[in-house]
């Protein structure tokens, strides 16, 4: 189960990652309203941070029973 731990803390870098790029204007064409990409990097990012801290407890649970 150690593996599961590591693929949850890396998917959720990756969408800590692509909410970073959509802020930045990576992936999105520029004839994109900026709110769309500013709320969609918000929200990649905000659910990255998420699963990071869902992952996080859900290990420690499991270590303390």
């Amino acid at each position: 189960m150690l593996w599961m731990k590591y693929l949850a803390y890396s998917m959720a870098s990756i969408f800590i990652i692509l909410g970073a790029a959509f802020l930045a204007g990576y992936f999105i064409p520029i004839n994109f309203p900026l709110n769309f990409r500013i709320i969609l990097g918000v929200v990649f990012i905000l659910y990255g941070v998420f699963r990071i801290l869902i992952t996080y407890y859900k290990n420690n649970n499991r270590n303390e029973s």
